[in-house]
């Protein structure tokens, strides 16, 4: 198996893999790409009101990786993907030339950051059930509790804080919790 690097349009990287395993199933050569690779990465990041949200986010724009178990279908591949609506043309060493297959050095690394989106991102917490913690984003921010419950499938905590004299149980995600 062999990896290849194929340049297509910016932000169509999603379209594009869905139509070339289309055409490819069309013309009934699916046999000839093992694998088409979207590099991509889940990354966390900040949203309007402190809120964090998870995404995939496209870490190198404008390309994806055929998976091709023999060197022989790259030619016939060639041939059929120029037909593909936002396809531009295969990585090669010159414009037009076969194209080669992708060293190990260089492939490694993509793969395994790619491969990284199917984990869920983990948050590390060190909370303890009965400590003392602040709520530091979110309608509760500033008041104080204990921590009651973890919820590590989840990334969630509860936190029993009060209000009115009366201890009642808020669940949260662990960054919007802080130990005192």
């Amino acid at each position: 198996m062999a990896w290849y690097a194929l340049k297509v349009r910016v932000s169509q990287e999603k379209k594009v893999s869905q139509r070339i395993r289309h055409e490819l199933e069309r013309l009934g050569l699916s046999h000839q790409v093992a694998d088409i690779l979207v590099p991509m990465e889940r990354v966390l990041e900040d949203r309007k009101g402190g809120k964090k949200r998870e995404r995939d986010r496209i870490f190198l724009p404008g390309y994806l990786f055929l998976d091709i178990p023999a060197e022989d279908y790259v030619a016939e591949l060639m041939q059929v993907l120029r037909g593909v609506p936002d396809v531009m043309y295969f990585v090669s060493p010159a414009r037009g030339a076969k194209p080669i297959p992708m060293p190990e050095l260089e492939i490694a690394p993509i793969l395994s950051r790619a491969r990284a989106v199917a984990l869920p991102l983990e948050v590390q917490h060190d909370f303890d059930i009965g400590q003392i913690v602040r709520i530091v984003e979110g309608p509760f921010a500033g008041f104080e509790g204990y921590v009651a419950e973890l919820y590590p499938e989840k990334q969630r905590i509860q936190v029993r804080v009060k209000i009115f004299n009366r201890e009642t149980p808020v669940e949260l995600p662990y960054h919007h919790v802080e130990k005192l």
